[in-house]
């Protein structure tokens, strides 16, 4: 792309070069009608690629910098995610836990005395809570990985257009 910037730059600066050299040689018999129409025709031709190739250079810098924006939203909500499923599976590894010592107390509380039966029973009571309040925040949790998951694949989608675009701004830019 620059390279092509500076070719147009190149080709320009050499038109007006070989212009005023030319206007500097002293006076000119004047030019037959169809030759100045020629030459008027290709300075209109030359103005008008040059307006298509800075607009084109316009629509790219504003295309790159939606680019990359969109590819930091990416990288955003992506780490947002795996925060999210990496506490997702903090908390179902802890419920898992619990769920193991229930059995555990279960399973003494089966074997124990009168006495010590009921501090196992409030102990699985309190383990049965501590349960419940994990499956909430775990449902929580999975709710907000499907909001993110949404997020990354429309970020990502954009991204896409994005570069759909920068290809086929591209691809209508004259190759020389």
């Amino acid at each position: 792309m620059e390279k092509l910037w500076v070719r147009r730059a190149m080709l320009v600066v050499s038109i007006l070069a070989v212009g005023g050299f030319l206007f500097g040689q002293g006076p000119r018999p004047p030019l037959d009608r169809s030759t100045q129409e020629a030459l008027i025709a290709e300075v209109r031709a030359l103005r008008a690629e040059i307006n298509h190739v800075t607009s084109a250079g316009i629509r790219t810098q504003l295309l790159i910098a939606r680019l990359q924006i969109q590819e930091q939203r990416v990288l955003t909500v992506a780490r947002q995610l795996a925060d999210a499923q990496s506490a997702l599976a903090t908390v179902q590894s802890k419920i898992n836990g619990e769920r193991t010592r229930v059995r555990q107390l279960e399973d003494t509380a089966s074997r124990a005395t009168a006495q010590g039966r009921p501090a196992l029973q409030q102990a699985i009571f309190e383990a049965g809570a501590q349960i419940e309040q994990q499956q909430r925040q775990e449902q929580q949790l999975q709710t907000r990985e499907i909001e993110l998951r949404r997020a990354v694949d429309d970020a990502q989608a954009r991204w896409v257009d994005f570069n759909d675009r920068l290809d086929a701004l591209e691809r209508s830019l004259p190759s020389h």
